[in-house]
């Protein structure tokens, strides 16, 4: 596994999902044909619980988590070993807004396999995302005890001493983590911005090593590009914004930063395009109207740039930045 920390960003960023329960939608007339497809393959065939799980697999796709574990718990009672099945059980409770029951589900197959590092993984992953960082400690000890030398343990210490503030022992988890394993790009991006945050000028040889693990991640070569950045390496930050551009064209924040970047150097055609992709692909990002706008006001473009502040405003309107530049603009 090379993306611990995406994943483990990505469902802590859920959480607020958690809270809402989707209704249940009916198995038949569900309106999707492979749904009902399904159906009638497990009504032809209801002793299979791969069926079961194919069409659990599609109703947690389509957020529809309380039908998709009522079809995990089918599959769970034709085979009740399976621990991939109690994960996926897991998940459809947690996304459902379940954390507790969630839980209870991974304690469950832990009684089955309790040294199973997976699932031991698994159950602090959930403990982090519940924001019980001491379970989550407590679980990943265990598979530590199991295996000593798994470095995705000591990433997910690392995550989680992070998060209680211990940075000194994150940093230690961290490093061991990439002792054991250099590919971990995730772990190496974290690095350095611990270190770049301690003012410790060690952190870009952890960015480096960063794109050095996965030269296709994106995420390694904006973290080094924007510590560049942050450190005068105009030139080469911008080198590296363009890579990323051209091997991924939808990842905005390497348009946003090339942009500012050019809107200081007063490039502003340059400035202007970039911000320009940047409303192209994500048209509800207020930052993009609003450093666009920006650009047409130094342009003297001020009906443009009044237009582009008040799209910015109507999307993020909580932003002083966004109001201070309509208001200054209005009265000119």
């Amino acid at each position: 596994m090379k993306n611990y920390f995406v994943l483990l960003t990505f469902l802590f960023c859920i959480l607020g999902g958690c809270k809402e329960t989707k209704s249940p939608a009916p198995e038949n007339n569900s309106g999707f044909p492979e749904i009902e497809s399904l159906s009638k393959e497990i009504a032809e065939n209801p002793k299979n619980p791969d069926l079961y799980m194919q069409r659990a697999k599609f109703f947690y796709e389509k957020k529809v988590y309380n039908n998709a574990a009522a079809d995990v718990e089918k599959a769970l009672a034709l085979d009740s070993l399976n621990p991939i099945y109690y994960h996926f059980l897991a998940d459809c409770y947690l996304d459902g807004g379940d954390g507790q029951k969630s839980l209870k589900t991974m304690y469950k197959v832990l009684t089955l396999y309790p040294e199973r590092i997976q699932s031991l993984l698994k159950t602090a992953e959930i403990h982090y995302i519940l924001e019980d960082y001491d379970s989550s400690i407590l679980a990943i000890n265990e598979a530590v005890k199991v295996d000593p030398q798994n470095a995705e343990c000591y990433f997910m210490l690392g995550v989680n001493f992070r998060a209680l503030k211990d940075i000194p022992r994150a940093i230690n988890s961290f490093q061991t983590a990439v002792e054991m394993d250099s590919k971990l790009t995730d772990a190496w991006i974290i690095l350095g911005e611990l270190l770049e945050k301690n003012k410790d000028p060690k952190a870009l040889k952890y960015y480096e090593s960063g794109v050095l693990s996965n030269p296709t991640s994106a995420e390694a070569k904006h973290a080094l590009a924007y510590y560049l950045q942050n450190h005068k390496n105009i030139p080469k930050a911008l080198d590296l914004y363009k890579e990323i551009i051209l091997n991924q064209k939808d990842y905005i924040d390497a348009y946003l930063n090339s942009g500012i970047l050019y809107l200081e150097m007063d490039s502003l055609n340059k400035a202007y395009e970039h911000f320009n992709i940047m409303t192209g692909i994500q048209p509800q990002n207020a930052k993009g109207y609003y450093f666009r706008g920006l650009v047409q006001k130094k342009k003297g473009k001020i009906k443009e740039a009044l237009l582009d502040f008040q799209t910015a405003g109507n999307l993020d309107s909580d932003n002083p930045e966004i109001q201070k530049a309509l208001e200054e603009l209005k009265q000119k």
